[in-house]
């Protein structure tokens, strides 16, 4: 949230941040300038006030569809400095010096974002000699600030979310026609269409796999495997809005013809500690415990954890789950490193997304939502209907 962003400068003692665009849209500037369509330019934001763009004028219209303040590069002398400077550090720490004198900053900045950082470290240290203290390690304030969501953020997400779910119901219908000539590829390509059609964006590949690949969490797949019955098919899908960027995360586990019993068991025991971690969750508590929860689970059932084994390639080997925003892994983190001090906070989007995998035997399983968090606890913004059978 913005207002958060405005405790954590006050907390640190900033004045302004800086979020440069350098041609690539990063979500630090996609987030504070609303999604502003320009290919380069720069938000200031001082801590108590709302975040100006400045911008070229040459995308001077596509700035003000913002509805940010704006500033053109221009007021700040751009060419002159530009074409006079012994370097393209010393212009640019000019530029930002002019900027943030116009708009009051006293003498602590910070920068964040999508940077050069070749160019920023020049940057950094030429604003020093013009009297600037250039705010240098510790956490990504912007992270921070984004990891509650606002309400429209909120709506954004589950409107993603909707139509991920019926991406999803898609591929289970198409697994109801199985045939014997049918392929991994085959599901794949219409995950890529159905994905098109409803406005949203695969930005990596859709993970969907089948047995031992279905057994490596992050396995994309074998796209010429046939669909065969009575092995697991784990489709991870984590679509971007095409419009908003904002991103959303949901898996299922599919099997076809006859479950094979240790198939059914895993997937049970997957479905619990999903279950355990989405009943106990509360706002206001540690992150890090609910992964150790599952883990005690797990542990309790005999399977082997990256807990109890950091180096476990079979049973529990991944985290619980992330946040989901504007990029598809975010705060709150779930990690037990004791440098992890995340809460599970009213307005945060997580999964929670527990999973069991066994290459040798080729199964694997992982069931996944996106979540919000309310006041009594997380709300799914995804469907039902955890079955293996289609």
């Amino acid at each position: 949230m913005l207002t958060d962003l405005d405790r954590l400068q006050h907390d640190r003692s900033l004045d302004a941040i800086i979020i440069p665009l350098h041609e690539s849209m990063h979500p630090a500037f996609r987030w504070i300038t609303r999604g502003a369509k320009v290919t380069r330019g720069y938000a200031i934001k001082l801590a108590g006030r709302d975040p100006v763009l400045v911008h070229y004028d040459m995308e001077r219209d596509e700035a003000a569809a913002c509805g940010l303040p704006l500033k053109s590069i221009h007021d700040y002398d751009y060419d002159r400095i530009f074409k006079h400077a012994s370097s393209p550090s010393d212009a640019y720490a000019q530029f930002f010096d002019a900027m943030l004198r116009d708009h009051g900053a006293q003498t602590t900045v910070a920068f964040y974002g999508n940077l050069p950082i070749h160019l920023y470290l020049g940057i950094a240290d030429a604003m020093a000699t013009r009297g600037w203290v250039v705010h240098r390690g510790g956490d990504d304030l912007l992270q921070l600030a984004r990891k509650r969501k606002d309400p429209w953020e909120i709506d954004a997400i589950a409107s993603v979310g909707k139509r991920t779910v019926e991406v999803v119901e898609c591929v289970r219908g198409a697994l109801r026609e199985w045939s014997e000539s049918m392929t991994i590829g085959d599901l794949k390509r219409l995950v890529t269409m159905e994905i098109a059609r409803r406005g949203i964006t695969e930005d990596h590949e859709t993970i969907l796999s089948q047995g031992r690949d279905a057994g490596v969490p992050h396995s994309r797949g074998d796209a010429s495997a046939r669909v065969v019955q009575s092995s697991p098919i784990v489709l991870d899908i984590f679509p971007a809005d095409a419009r908003t960027g904002y991103f959303f995360d949901m898996t299922r586990t599919f099997c076809i013809g006859p479950i094979p019993d240790e198939l059914q068991s895993i997937h049970a025991d997957v479905l619990a500690a999903f279950e355990l971690a989405r009943d106990a969750m509360r706002p206001g508590t540690r992150a890090s415990a609910y992964q150790a929860l599952v883990c005690d689970y797990f542990e309790s059932k005999g399977y082997e954890t990256t807990r109890s084994n950091p180096r476990a390639t079979s049973g529990y080997v991944h985290g619980l789950g992330h946040g989901v925003g504007l990029e598809i892994h975010e705060r709150p983190s779930f990690s037990l490193l004791p440098s992890n001090e995340d809460r599970i906070e009213i307005g945060d989007i997580i999964t929670i997304e527990p999973g069991l995998y066994f290459p040798e035997h080729a199964i694997g399983v992982r069931i996944e939502d996106t979540f919000v968090v309310r006041e009594g606890g997380v709300e799914s913004l995804c469907g039902g209907n955890y079955e293996l059978g289609c």
